[in-house]
């Protein structure tokens, strides 16, 4: 077979050029991390990856979900907790003012202390978040929820309907977040279900709201009403429901949080699991690229000795 100077000159130019290829492209690979540079490299591999990429960003927008929904569901929760507290205050105050030993007087001053903590009922139910909404309002977020009646006739006990005690604004929406691929979920308390429909232990709504209760209670204690054992009692009783009432709506908003604590360790772990096989596909071998990057080096250098040699080789010089 007869070799032309050409081919011999071709033939080396192009070894040495896919030498070169080849080396650039492990320089490329060792100074990224990556095995896989562009869908040439391992197109089914790389297929993989996009496919595991795509499922892994799906699983952090969850992840992000669930911790936007945990900062919600915390600030009603802390909320209600504060609701709670100062539920068992009037409760504790409210039961005091049964001592048949306490004069109309003794009843007058404890009624002063139940209107501070009235006020302080109004002010957590009209509660907002960091960005200035109203946690209890609905959908209504921008409107505060609760307002005084003015229009609530003293000395009548007052339940819901036209002589209801605070007047609520808002609406029955609840805030809600796609926390999985399967769940949504509520990210918020309306001030409807929190405060104003009351329930019982059988879960039956009762015809006063929370500030109905306590702002009975504080009529018969002041005197704008008269005191009777019988409607001591049943404002007493209605208190005390109001109080486990908030208690169950409080234990709901704590079931989701531990709903989404489960969530996210799970949405946890299957981010592990995506992270393992994007590295597996991905990731580079050091110990063999680093090997493989010596070893196309010394054959290119070998090329380019040999091609320099043989680019040197004429009759002339042996003339």
């Amino acid at each position: 077979m007869r070799i032309s100077t050409s081919m011999i000159f071709n033939n080396g130019t192009n070894g040495i050029q896919n030498l070169q290829s080849d080396w650039y492209k492990l320089q490329n690979q060792m100074s990224t991390g990556r095995r896989i540079l562009s869908p040439a490299d391992d197109p089914i591999g790389a297929s993989e990856a996009l496919l595991v990429s795509q499922s892994q960003g799906v699983n952090q927008q969850f992840l992000d979900n669930q911790a936007t929904a945990r900062s919600q569901l915390n600030y009603v929760e802390t909320t209600l907790g504060s609701v709670t507290d100062n539920m068992l205050s009037i409760v504790e105050l409210a039961s005091d003012a049964g001592n048949t030993t306490y004069s109309a007087a003794q009843r007058s001053m404890i009624a002063e202390e139940l209107k501070q903590r009235m006020s302080s009922l109004v002010g957590l139910a009209n509660t907002r978040d960091g960005t200035g909404l109203y946690i209890f309002s609905g959908y209504q977020s921008t409107t505060e929820p609760f307002q005084i009646n003015t229009a609530a006739a003293a000395g009548v006990a007052h339940s819901l309907g036209a002589n209801t005690y605070v007047n609520y604004s808002g609406d029955a929406g609840k805030t809600e977040l796609q926390v999985s691929a399967s769940k949504t979920m509520a990210t918020s308390e309306s001030g409807l279900d929190a405060f104003v429909q009351v329930k019982d232990a059988q879960g039956v709504v009762t015809t006063k709201s929370i500030f109905d209760g306590v702002q009975n209670m504080v009529e018969i204690l002041d005197g704008t009403r008269p005191y009777t054992t019988a409607d001591y009692t049943q404002a007493l009783k209605d208190i005390n429901t109001s109080l486990n009432h908030v208690a169950t709506v409080r234990a709901s908003v704590g079931a989701r949080l531990n709903a989404l604590d489960s969530l996210t360790s799970s949405g946890e772990d299957v981010g592990l699991l995506y992270d393992t096989r994007l590295s597996e596909l991905q990731d580079l071998d050091y110990t063999k690229a680093i090997s493989d990057f010596s070893r196309v080096q010394m054959q290119l250098e070998a090329a380019q000795l040999t091609f320099k040699q043989t680019s040197q080789m004429s009759l002339f010089n042996i003339l």
